[in-house]
């Protein structure tokens, strides 16, 4: 792992999320970037992220731009005066862009490794009709998202679940998932949780599992059939029942209309779970 990027909106997520990363660049060597995004109404469109006014602003947009982008540049000052990163190289941008947009293009362009954000989780009605943009990240980020919600002083992660339903290949993420459980020297929770509308013999699920586990080569691991009414929520209860430090989950990035109607329980997860959440993009 060479490089983190941390998107910040300077909130208390985000700065959670910021020190989790410093963590795990102190284990890893990898490098940091602290990245905000201004994302401004189409109005502002023609400023640029260096406070350069383009052809067609007028005078209340540039006064606007030029105090929203001098606020940024103070937070991100804050930012990195108060949260220790001694060792760890962090550098940091300030862009005009819609944040999805931007985060993609880094990830691709400086080869980003792992995301790291915070997420403020969501429910009801907000949830249906806003999302989050760490929701979108998990859902388009070609590479690992680890979604952060509570300050975690020392992170450090002993008891992994991952949760599937070990049904479709998952060797792209498996490679993930095994280098997050070596990098930490965690036991990883193998887990299928059995719902009422698509119900397994216990055996059958237990032979399954045993399979991949072998197949994918892991260590350190144990099989769980766990019995629930909805996969969501078996995967949080046997969480918390195991006190997991990290949830892994692969995603299929489901966008647009067939997101809404297939869900995504890594994405839910993600909203309604306190345990981070590391996810896997399946290319």
């Amino acid at each position: 792992m060479r490089r983190i990027l941390v998107p910040t909106d300077f909130s208390d997520e985000a700065r959670n999320a910021y020190e989790v990363a410093i963590s795990i660049a102190r284990r890893t060597g990898a490098a940091i970037k602290l990245l905000h995004v201004v994302e401004t109404p189409y109005y502002t469109s023609n400023f640029s992220a260096t406070g350069d006014v383009m052809v067609g602003s007028d005078g209340m947009e540039q006064v606007y731009m030029l105090r929203l982008l001098e606020n940024t540049k103070m937070q991100m000052s804050e930012l990195l005066r108060t949260v220790p990163h001694e060792g760890v190289e962090v550098v940091h941008e300030v862009d005009v862009d819609r944040p999805i947009n931007k985060i993609k293009r880094t990830i691709k362009e400086d080869e980003v490794d792992l995301v790291v954000m915070g997420s403020k989780g969501s429910s009801g009605l907000d949830e249906f009709l806003i999302g989050s943009n760490t929701e979108k990240v998990v859902r388009a980020a070609d590479c690992p998202v680890l979604t952060v919600k509570h300050r975690i002083p020392d992170f450090d992660v002993r008891e992994i679940v991952l949760a599937s339903d070990f049904k479709r290949e998952i060797r792209g993420a498996m490679d993930r998932f095994k280098e997050f459980q070596q990098l930490f020297g965690a036991r990883i929770h193998l887990v299928y949780i059995n719902t009422p509308g698509a119900f397994e013999s216990s055996n059958n699920v237990r032979q399954k599992l045993q399979y991949t586990a072998e197949k994918y080569g892991l260590r350190n691991y144990t099989i769980n059939v766990y019995n629930d009414v909805m996969e969501e929520d078996g995967i949080l209860h046997f969480a918390n029942d195991i006190r997991a430090d990290m949830i892994m989950m692969a995603t299929h990035g489901r966008t647009g209309f067939a997101h809404l109607l297939s869900g995504s329980i890594a994405e839910d997860l993600v909203n309604h779970t306190s345990i981070p959440v590391l996810t896997v993009h399946l290319k």
